[in-house]
Protein backbone atom coordinates (compact mmCIF):
# COMPACT_ATOMS: atom_id res chain seq x y z
CA UNK A 1 0.00 0.00 0.00
CA UNK A 2 1.12 3.17 -0.85
CA UNK A 3 2.20 6.16 1.17
CA UNK A 4 -0.79 8.33 0.14
CA UNK A 5 -3.56 5.16 0.20
CA UNK A 6 -2.46 4.70 3.25
CA UNK A 7 -2.52 8.55 4.63
CA UNK A 8 -6.14 8.55 3.34
CA UNK A 9 -7.49 5.82 4.95
CA UNK A 10 -6.05 6.45 8.07
CA UNK A 11 -7.45 10.41 8.15
CA UNK A 12 -10.65 8.40 7.39
CA UNK A 13 -10.81 6.33 9.66
CA UNK A 14 -10.11 8.89 12.35
CA UNK A 15 -13.49 10.92 11.35
CA UNK A 16 -15.23 7.82 11.14
CA UNK A 17 -13.76 7.10 14.35
CA UNK A 18 -15.00 10.34 15.81
CA UNK A 19 -18.25 10.30 15.10
CA UNK A 20 -18.25 6.74 16.36
CA UNK A 21 -17.26 7.56 19.68
CA UNK A 22 -18.96 11.58 19.91
CA UNK A 23 -21.92 10.78 17.83
CA UNK A 24 -22.40 14.35 16.55
CA UNK A 25 -19.66 16.76 15.55
CA UNK A 26 -18.95 19.84 13.52
CA UNK A 27 -16.06 19.91 11.15
CA UNK A 28 -14.38 22.33 13.67
CA UNK A 29 -14.49 19.63 16.49
CA UNK A 30 -13.52 17.28 13.99
CA UNK A 31 -10.78 19.04 12.86
CA UNK A 32 -9.59 19.05 17.08
CA UNK A 33 -10.43 15.63 17.81
CA UNK A 34 -8.48 14.41 14.58
CA UNK A 35 -5.48 16.90 14.33
CA UNK A 36 -5.90 17.00 10.14
CA UNK A 37 -6.27 20.47 8.53
CA UNK A 38 -9.95 21.80 8.28
CA UNK A 39 -9.71 22.07 4.49
CA UNK A 40 -8.97 18.25 4.58
CA UNK A 41 -11.80 17.55 7.01
CA UNK A 42 -14.04 19.43 4.80
CA UNK A 43 -13.18 17.15 1.68
CA UNK A 44 -12.96 13.88 3.92
CA UNK A 45 -16.72 14.83 4.96
CA UNK A 46 -17.87 15.32 1.61
CA UNK A 47 -16.67 12.44 0.02
CA UNK A 48 -18.13 10.26 3.14
CA UNK A 49 -21.04 12.13 2.61
CA UNK A 50 -21.51 11.22 -0.90
CA UNK A 51 -20.77 7.62 0.10
CA UNK A 52 -23.74 7.84 2.52
CA UNK A 53 -21.31 7.08 5.52
CA UNK A 54 -22.46 10.19 7.16
CA UNK A 55 -25.29 12.43 7.26
CA UNK A 56 -26.02 16.47 8.47
CA UNK A 57 -28.08 17.11 11.40
CA UNK A 58 -30.76 19.46 11.56
CA UNK A 59 -29.77 21.14 14.43
CA UNK A 60 -31.94 24.22 15.54
CA UNK A 61 -30.16 26.34 18.73
CA UNK A 62 -32.77 29.12 19.47
CA UNK A 63 -29.94 30.25 22.22
CA UNK A 64 -27.47 30.99 19.61
CA UNK A 65 -27.06 34.73 17.95
CA UNK A 66 -27.19 35.80 14.68
CA UNK A 67 -24.95 33.81 11.98
CA UNK A 68 -24.90 30.84 10.34
CA UNK A 69 -24.86 27.52 12.48
CA UNK A 70 -21.99 25.14 12.25
CA UNK A 71 -22.70 22.39 10.35
CA UNK A 72 -22.79 19.06 12.34
CA UNK A 73 -22.52 15.84 11.25
CA UNK A 74 -22.76 12.15 12.06
CA UNK A 75 -22.83 8.42 11.28
CA UNK A 76 -25.61 7.70 8.82
CA UNK A 77 -27.61 4.46 9.88
CA UNK A 78 -28.72 2.80 7.21
CA UNK A 79 -24.91 2.58 5.72
CA UNK A 80 -24.37 -0.33 6.96
CA UNK A 81 -24.76 -2.89 9.93
CA UNK A 82 -22.75 -4.72 12.59
CA UNK A 83 -23.98 -8.42 13.88
CA UNK A 84 -22.98 -8.54 17.63
CA UNK A 85 -23.75 -12.70 19.13
CA UNK A 86 -22.53 -13.47 22.49
CA UNK A 87 -22.53 -17.23 22.79
CA UNK A 88 -24.08 -18.39 26.05
CA UNK A 89 -23.90 -22.50 27.08
CA UNK A 90 -27.73 -23.07 26.66
CA UNK A 91 -29.12 -19.73 25.09
CA UNK A 92 -27.29 -17.04 22.56
CA UNK A 93 -28.44 -13.35 22.29
CA UNK A 94 -28.08 -11.42 18.81
CA UNK A 95 -28.18 -7.94 18.66
CA UNK A 96 -28.42 -6.01 15.07
CA UNK A 97 -27.12 -2.53 15.31
CA UNK A 98 -27.53 0.23 12.47
CA UNK A 99 -24.04 2.04 11.81
CA UNK A 100 -25.76 5.37 14.56
CA UNK A 101 -25.30 2.20 17.15
CA UNK A 102 -29.25 1.74 17.23
CA UNK A 103 -30.53 -1.76 17.47
CA UNK A 104 -32.53 -2.43 14.61
CA UNK A 105 -32.97 -6.14 15.53
CA UNK A 106 -32.50 -8.95 18.95
CA UNK A 107 -33.34 -12.38 19.07
CA UNK A 108 -32.50 -15.46 21.48
CA UNK A 109 -32.29 -18.58 20.55
CA UNK A 110 -30.62 -22.01 21.37
CA UNK A 111 -26.88 -22.08 21.41
CA UNK A 112 -25.44 -24.49 18.76
CA UNK A 113 -23.06 -27.10 20.89
CA UNK A 114 -20.26 -25.59 22.20
CA UNK A 115 -18.65 -28.89 23.06
CA UNK A 116 -19.00 -30.08 19.53
CA UNK A 117 -15.42 -31.42 18.12
CA UNK A 118 -16.89 -30.82 14.56
CA UNK A 119 -16.06 -28.17 12.56
CA UNK A 120 -19.25 -28.47 11.17
CA UNK A 121 -20.97 -26.43 14.12
CA UNK A 122 -19.47 -23.85 12.13
CA UNK A 123 -21.81 -23.97 9.51
CA UNK A 124 -24.33 -24.33 11.96
CA UNK A 125 -23.95 -20.91 13.42
CA UNK A 126 -23.50 -19.68 9.66
CA UNK A 127 -27.46 -20.61 9.55
CA UNK A 128 -28.36 -19.19 12.31
CA UNK A 129 -26.94 -15.89 11.38
CA UNK A 130 -28.56 -16.27 8.21
CA UNK A 131 -31.44 -16.40 9.81
CA UNK A 132 -31.38 -13.28 12.06
CA UNK A 133 -30.28 -11.08 9.34
CA UNK A 134 -33.14 -12.30 7.28
CA UNK A 135 -35.36 -11.84 10.37
CA UNK A 136 -34.16 -8.27 10.84
CA UNK A 137 -34.95 -6.58 7.10
CA UNK A 138 -31.64 -6.44 6.59
CA UNK A 139 -29.36 -7.61 3.59
CA UNK A 140 -26.42 -9.53 4.38
CA UNK A 141 -24.25 -7.67 2.33
CA UNK A 142 -24.66 -4.47 4.19
CA UNK A 143 -23.51 -6.46 7.23
CA UNK A 144 -19.94 -4.56 7.55
CA UNK A 145 -19.02 -7.18 10.41
CA UNK A 146 -19.79 -9.77 13.37
CA UNK A 147 -18.50 -9.47 16.47
CA UNK A 148 -18.52 -12.52 18.33
CA UNK A 149 -18.59 -13.20 22.37
CA UNK A 150 -17.89 -17.03 23.76
CA UNK A 151 -17.02 -18.48 26.88
CA UNK A 152 -13.72 -19.97 28.35
CA UNK A 153 -10.10 -19.41 27.92
CA UNK A 154 -9.92 -16.90 25.14
CA UNK A 155 -7.23 -14.81 23.67
CA UNK A 156 -9.75 -12.07 21.79
CA UNK A 157 -6.64 -9.61 20.11
CA UNK A 158 -5.56 -12.94 18.86
CA UNK A 159 -8.63 -14.60 18.17
CA UNK A 160 -7.67 -17.32 19.82
CA UNK A 161 -10.48 -19.81 21.77
CA UNK A 162 -8.42 -22.72 24.11
CA UNK A 163 -11.66 -24.19 24.98
CA UNK A 164 -14.42 -23.90 22.62
CA UNK A 165 -15.21 -24.53 18.67
CA UNK A 166 -10.86 -25.34 19.08
CA UNK A 167 -10.53 -27.23 16.08
CA UNK A 168 -7.04 -26.77 14.42
CA UNK A 169 -4.44 -24.60 14.33
CA UNK A 170 -6.08 -22.25 12.62
CA UNK A 171 -7.32 -19.45 14.98
CA UNK A 172 -11.07 -19.31 15.30
CA UNK A 173 -11.29 -15.94 14.42
CA UNK A 174 -9.74 -16.82 10.51
CA UNK A 175 -12.00 -19.75 10.54
CA UNK A 176 -14.82 -17.23 11.03
CA UNK A 177 -13.75 -14.77 8.85
CA UNK A 178 -13.66 -17.42 5.36
CA UNK A 179 -16.77 -19.05 6.49
CA UNK A 180 -18.65 -15.45 6.97
CA UNK A 181 -16.41 -13.71 4.45
CA UNK A 182 -16.84 -10.76 6.46
CA UNK A 183 -14.52 -8.92 9.17
CA UNK A 184 -15.23 -10.99 12.38
CA UNK A 185 -13.95 -10.71 15.65
CA UNK A 186 -13.96 -12.95 18.96
CA UNK A 187 -13.89 -12.14 22.28
CA UNK A 188 -14.10 -13.44 26.00
CA UNK A 189 -17.66 -13.35 27.30
CA UNK A 190 -17.32 -11.33 30.44
CA UNK A 191 -14.96 -8.52 28.51
CA UNK A 192 -17.38 -8.21 26.04
CA UNK A 193 -20.08 -7.21 28.39
CA UNK A 194 -17.51 -5.00 29.87
CA UNK A 195 -17.09 -3.49 26.99
CA UNK A 196 -21.29 -3.48 26.01
CA UNK A 197 -21.35 -1.63 29.92
CA UNK A 198 -18.64 0.94 28.90
CA UNK A 199 -20.58 1.94 25.77
CA UNK A 200 -23.82 1.54 25.91
CA UNK A 201 -24.06 1.09 30.47
CA UNK A 202 -23.47 1.92 33.38
CA UNK A 203 -20.11 2.00 32.93
CA UNK A 204 -20.31 4.89 30.56
CA UNK A 205 -18.08 7.64 31.19
CA UNK A 206 -16.66 5.51 34.25
CA UNK A 207 -12.99 4.80 34.70
CA UNK A 208 -12.44 1.76 36.57
CA UNK A 209 -15.14 -0.25 36.95
CA UNK A 210 -15.83 -4.18 37.72
CA UNK A 211 -18.29 -5.86 35.91
CA UNK A 212 -19.47 -9.41 36.96
CA UNK A 213 -20.69 -12.03 34.79
CA UNK A 214 -22.65 -15.06 36.78
CA UNK A 215 -24.29 -17.39 34.79
CA UNK A 216 -23.22 -20.97 34.28
CA UNK A 217 -19.69 -20.08 35.12
CA UNK A 218 -18.47 -16.52 36.61
CA UNK A 219 -16.26 -13.84 34.49
CA UNK A 220 -14.87 -10.80 35.30
CA UNK A 221 -14.47 -8.15 32.96
CA UNK A 222 -11.84 -4.90 34.17
CA UNK A 223 -12.31 -1.55 33.15
CA UNK A 224 -9.28 0.13 34.51
CA UNK A 225 -8.98 4.05 33.41
CA UNK A 226 -11.22 3.45 30.97
CA UNK A 227 -10.35 0.85 28.94
CA UNK A 228 -10.64 -2.69 29.25
CA UNK A 229 -8.06 -4.39 30.87
CA UNK A 230 -6.23 -7.62 29.02
CA UNK A 231 -3.55 -8.50 30.62
CA UNK A 232 -0.45 -9.54 29.05
CA UNK A 233 -1.16 -12.40 27.88
CA UNK A 234 -5.02 -11.39 27.13
CA UNK A 235 -6.36 -13.67 30.03
CA UNK A 236 -7.03 -11.66 32.93
CA UNK A 237 -9.88 -11.68 34.67
CA UNK A 238 -10.54 -15.72 35.12
CA UNK A 239 -12.66 -14.17 38.38
CA UNK A 240 -13.77 -17.89 38.89
CA UNK A 241 -10.37 -19.07 39.85
CA UNK A 242 -9.65 -17.72 42.76
CA UNK A 243 -9.36 -20.03 45.69
CA UNK A 244 -12.17 -19.35 48.23
CA UNK A 245 -11.80 -23.31 50.01
CA UNK A 246 -8.42 -24.25 50.82
CA UNK A 247 -8.04 -28.31 49.78
CA UNK A 248 -12.10 -28.07 48.69
CA UNK A 249 -13.90 -29.44 45.35
CA UNK A 250 -11.66 -30.02 42.69
CA UNK A 251 -11.88 -27.98 39.54
CA UNK A 252 -11.76 -28.62 35.73
CA UNK A 253 -8.63 -26.11 35.39
CA UNK A 254 -7.27 -28.71 38.10
CA UNK A 255 -7.23 -26.77 40.81
CA UNK A 256 -9.12 -26.88 43.97
CA UNK A 257 -11.87 -24.49 45.89
CA UNK A 258 -12.35 -22.51 43.21
CA UNK A 259 -14.83 -20.05 43.24
CA UNK A 260 -16.71 -21.37 40.03
CA UNK A 261 -17.32 -24.28 42.06
CA UNK A 262 -19.08 -23.35 44.70
CA UNK A 263 -20.64 -19.83 43.46
CA UNK A 264 -21.54 -20.55 39.39
CA UNK A 265 -24.87 -21.37 38.47
CA UNK A 266 -23.34 -25.06 37.64
CA UNK A 267 -22.10 -25.12 41.26
CA UNK A 268 -25.61 -24.16 42.40
CA UNK A 269 -27.55 -26.63 40.53
CA UNK A 270 -24.76 -29.63 41.42
CA UNK A 271 -25.04 -28.54 45.22
CA UNK A 272 -28.80 -28.69 45.52
CA UNK A 273 -29.06 -32.16 43.44
CA UNK A 274 -26.54 -33.11 46.03
CA UNK A 275 -27.95 -32.61 48.97
CA UNK A 276 -31.22 -33.82 48.08
CA UNK A 277 -29.70 -37.06 47.45
CA UNK A 278 -28.81 -36.73 50.77
CA UNK A 279 -32.39 -36.35 52.22
CA UNK A 280 -32.33 -32.56 52.18
CA UNK A 281 -36.00 -31.59 52.25
CA UNK A 282 -37.08 -28.53 49.43
CA UNK A 283 -40.21 -27.53 47.49
CA UNK A 284 -38.11 -28.39 44.77
CA UNK A 285 -38.83 -32.08 44.70
CA UNK A 286 -42.32 -31.32 44.69
CA UNK A 287 -42.00 -29.52 41.17
CA UNK A 288 -39.21 -31.46 39.25
CA UNK A 289 -39.56 -35.61 39.25
CA UNK A 290 -35.99 -36.48 37.77
CA UNK A 291 -33.12 -34.69 40.30
CA UNK A 292 -30.60 -34.28 37.05
CA UNK A 293 -32.71 -31.94 35.24
CA UNK A 294 -32.59 -29.47 38.69
CA UNK A 295 -30.91 -26.45 37.84
CA UNK A 296 -29.65 -23.04 39.10
CA UNK A 297 -33.24 -21.34 37.57
CA UNK A 298 -35.18 -24.02 39.80
CA UNK A 299 -33.15 -23.00 42.62
CA UNK A 300 -33.45 -19.13 42.09
CA UNK A 301 -37.45 -20.19 41.65
CA UNK A 302 -37.76 -22.39 44.85
CA UNK A 303 -36.09 -19.44 47.05
CA UNK A 304 -38.85 -16.77 45.55
CA UNK A 305 -40.83 -18.87 47.15
CA UNK A 306 -39.31 -18.90 50.12
CA UNK A 307 -37.85 -22.45 50.51
CA UNK A 308 -35.76 -22.17 52.97
CA UNK A 309 -33.09 -24.98 51.29
CA UNK A 310 -32.85 -23.07 48.23
CA UNK A 311 -32.41 -19.93 50.06
CA UNK A 312 -29.72 -21.21 52.10
CA UNK A 313 -27.76 -21.98 48.96
CA UNK A 314 -28.09 -19.06 47.29
CA UNK A 315 -27.02 -17.23 50.49
CA UNK A 316 -23.60 -19.47 50.76
CA UNK A 317 -23.05 -18.63 46.85
CA UNK A 318 -23.25 -15.20 47.38
CA UNK A 319 -20.86 -15.06 50.96
CA UNK A 320 -18.30 -17.06 48.65
CA UNK A 321 -18.78 -14.69 45.64
CA UNK A 322 -18.57 -11.88 48.46
CA UNK A 323 -15.80 -13.04 49.81
CA UNK A 324 -13.92 -13.59 46.47
CA UNK A 325 -14.75 -9.90 45.07
CA UNK A 326 -13.56 -8.55 48.82
CA UNK A 327 -10.13 -9.54 47.50
CA UNK A 328 -10.27 -7.54 43.67
CA UNK A 329 -11.69 -4.88 45.90
CA UNK A 330 -8.70 -4.47 47.88
CA UNK A 331 -6.52 -3.94 45.22
CA UNK A 332 -8.00 -2.29 42.54
CA UNK A 333 -10.28 0.14 44.19
CA UNK A 334 -13.14 0.33 41.96
CA UNK A 335 -16.00 2.73 41.79
CA UNK A 336 -19.06 0.65 40.61
CA UNK A 337 -19.68 -3.07 40.03
CA UNK A 338 -21.99 -3.85 37.88
CA UNK A 339 -23.31 -7.62 38.22
CA UNK A 340 -24.73 -8.93 34.79
CA UNK A 341 -25.08 -12.24 33.24
CA UNK A 342 -28.80 -14.55 33.26
CA UNK A 343 -28.25 -14.97 37.05
CA UNK A 344 -27.55 -11.92 38.24
CA UNK A 345 -30.07 -10.04 36.39
CA UNK A 346 -32.95 -12.33 37.41
CA UNK A 347 -32.28 -12.91 41.14
CA UNK A 348 -32.17 -9.28 43.47
CA UNK A 349 -31.54 -11.91 46.27
CA UNK A 350 -28.32 -12.89 45.78
CA UNK A 351 -26.91 -9.83 44.65
CA UNK A 352 -28.21 -8.55 47.94
CA UNK A 353 -25.96 -10.80 50.08
CA UNK A 354 -22.87 -10.39 47.75
CA UNK A 355 -22.72 -6.93 48.02
CA UNK A 356 -22.98 -7.72 52.16
CA UNK A 357 -19.96 -10.11 51.96
CA UNK A 358 -17.96 -8.09 49.49
CA UNK A 359 -18.36 -4.76 52.14
CA UNK A 360 -17.70 -7.41 55.05
CA UNK A 361 -14.52 -8.40 53.53
CA UNK A 362 -12.73 -5.51 52.14
CA UNK A 363 -11.10 -2.45 53.63
CA UNK A 364 -13.83 0.53 54.36
CA UNK A 365 -11.71 2.81 53.05
CA UNK A 366 -11.69 1.37 50.16
CA UNK A 367 -14.91 0.35 49.59
CA UNK A 368 -16.93 3.17 51.19
CA UNK A 369 -17.76 4.88 47.99
CA UNK A 370 -18.56 1.87 45.69
CA UNK A 371 -22.06 1.33 43.89
CA UNK A 372 -23.27 -1.90 43.13
CA UNK A 373 -25.55 -2.18 40.35
CA UNK A 374 -27.19 -4.66 38.07
CA UNK A 375 -26.43 -3.74 34.48
CA UNK A 376 -29.48 -1.95 32.87
CA UNK A 377 -28.62 -4.37 29.59
CA UNK A 378 -29.53 -7.28 30.63
CA UNK A 379 -28.49 -10.43 29.39
CA UNK A 380 -27.45 -8.48 25.81
CA UNK A 381 -24.89 -6.44 27.41
CA UNK A 382 -22.46 -9.44 26.29
CA UNK A 383 -23.80 -8.74 22.50
CA UNK A 384 -23.77 -5.27 22.33
CA UNK A 385 -20.34 -5.14 23.63
CA UNK A 386 -19.39 -7.55 20.71
CA UNK A 387 -20.93 -5.22 18.20
CA UNK A 388 -19.37 -2.65 19.80
CA UNK A 389 -15.73 -4.49 19.70
CA UNK A 390 -16.38 -5.01 15.18
CA UNK A 391 -17.49 -1.14 15.02
CA UNK A 392 -14.18 -0.07 16.50
CA UNK A 393 -12.05 -2.85 14.63
CA UNK A 394 -13.66 -1.44 11.51
CA UNK A 395 -12.34 1.88 12.27
CA UNK A 396 -9.62 0.98 13.33
CA UNK A 397 -6.56 3.27 13.69
CA UNK A 398 -3.94 3.13 16.45
CA UNK A 399 -1.51 -0.03 14.75
CA UNK A 400 -0.96 2.94 12.13
CA UNK A 401 0.45 5.24 14.02
CA UNK A 402 -2.18 8.28 12.48
CA UNK A 403 0.04 10.96 14.07
CA UNK A 404 2.26 10.37 11.11
CA UNK A 405 -0.17 11.17 8.38
CA UNK A 406 -2.69 13.70 9.80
Amino acid sequence: MSKVRKKNIIRRNLILRALLDEERLSLTDLKNKTGISLPVVTSIVSSLEKEKFVTEVDVKDENRGAGRPPLIYQLNGQAGYVLGIDIGRSTTDYVVLDLAQNIIHQDRRESVNLNSKDISVIDDLFDEVQDVIKNAAVKYKSVLGIGISIPGIIQGPKGLSQTYFNFSDESLEELLKKKFNKSVNIEHDAKAMALGELWFGQAKGKQNVLCINIGWGLGLGMILNGKIFYGSDYYAGEFGHLQVVRDGNLCYCGKQGCLETYASGKAMARIAREKIEAGAQTIITNEVNDIEKIDAKVVFESANKGDTFSIEILEEAAGHLGFGLSQIINILNPEMIIFGGKIATVNDFIINNIRAAALKYSMTQINKNIKFVVSDLGTIAGAMGAAMLEFRELFEVEHLNPKAYV
